[in-house]
């Protein structure tokens, strides 16, 4: 079921390729993933220029499309070319198409791809903007919802759509843990959350409980309406306003993504460690594993090197070489 309507002649075949790569379990294509962007992007094009045959559609057409904005970045452009080969190799097995005019369009040269780090005063402001967002609405769930979201991505490093999908039976407090299910490469884990986050999280659902009563367990868990859960759309809408309200935006250049607080929490983690003198390369297993990742190897994308983890690291050389080198130093001194 699409989270909005579709228009376009290619409606029932748009709808049949989200369901069909759905069913695979590709989350991107669950009600709440990113490629529901391109499909009602596509959508709308079609619809506004009047195509109304598939044998309109061809590779000029859908050069335009992907490039009908030039603000938009390569990574953006290279998502609807994927997205817009996907679904013409989906008509061609249908028979509904002969060819696939996406096929020859190239991929652009994307830069690559550098997180913002959230400092703990950075969250802090987040958080309080979210705070009075909250006492200007008291009366709706938008704000409680920004607030508890932020806490638990940067928590527990969520994707958007893990938190977006949790049920309210997916939230065990008796033993605090996270059940996230359908989530990327297939995958499923049984995640602890700290006490706080615990409490975070009843407080939110108390408050949700008492505003939209529900008495299914398999309810989604965060509302912002009784209708329906909020999507990704509408939550990065709303964490852009807050990073504008915190002076985080930037006026040139890529501002922080919400997705920034899950490169944040990989970050972070790794500094704790340093602190507390473990040795980071034996921890990423279990990081990797906490993430949902497929190996350790993909973890190591979040760990941006920062000034603090580079100060860190100094410390960690000086304290376990700093006696030899001096050593050294001395016996090379005392030669003639």
């Amino acid at each position: 079921m699409s989270p909005s309507p579709l228009v376009s002649f290619l409606k029932k075949p748009l709808l049949g390729y989200m369901d069909f790569k759905a069913g695979l379990r590709c989350t991107s294509f669950l009600p709440s993933g990113s490629s529901w962007t391109q499909a009602r992007d596509l959508d709308y094009f079609l619809a506004f220029h009047g195509l109304a045959s598939i044998e309109h559609i061809d590779e000029g057409q859908i050069h335009r499309w992907v490039h009908a904005i030039p603000g938009h970045s390569p990574n953006t452009k290279n998502l609807k070319i994927r997205f817009a080969r996907g679904f013409f190799r989906y008509l061609i097995r249908l028979g509904l198409a002969k060819h696939n005019p996406a096929l020859r369009i190239p991929y652009l040269k994307a830069r690559r791809y550098k997180p913002h780090i959230f400092t703990l005063r950075e969250i802090h402001d987040l958080l309080l903007a979210a705070d009075a967002d909250k006492r200007r609405r008291p009366n709706a769930m938008l704000g409680w919802t920004l607030q508890t979201m932020i806490l638990l991505y940067y928590a527990c490093g969520l994707r958007l759509t893990e938190a977006l999908n949790i049920t309210i039976k997916d939230v065990d407090f008796q033993h605090r843990t996270l059940s996230l299910w359908n989530t990327k490469f297939r995958k499923e884990r049984l995640l602890p959350i700290s006490a706080p986050i615990a409490r975070c999280l009843k407080d939110y659902l108390d408050l949700r409980l008492a505003r939209h009563p529900t008495a299914d367990p398999a309810a989604p868990f965060f509302r912002l309406t009784f209708a329906k859960r909020p999507h990704r759309s509408v939550i990065e809408h709303h964490f852009r306003r807050l990073l504008v309200a915190c002076r985080l935006a930037k006026p040139r250049g890529r501002a922080p993504h919400l997705h920034d607080l899950r490169h944040t929490f990989a970050v972070h983690r790794l500094y704790k460690w340093y602190q507390e003198g473990h040795h980071p390369l034996n921890k990423l297993p279990l990081l990797a594993t906490y993430m949902g990742h497929l190996n350790f190897h993909s973890t190591q994308v979040y760990l941006a090197i920062t000034n603090t983890l580079l100060r860190e690291g100094d410390r960690r050389f000086q304290a376990a070489f700093e006696d030899v080198a001096e050593r050294s130093h001395r016996r090379a001194c005392r030669r003639p």
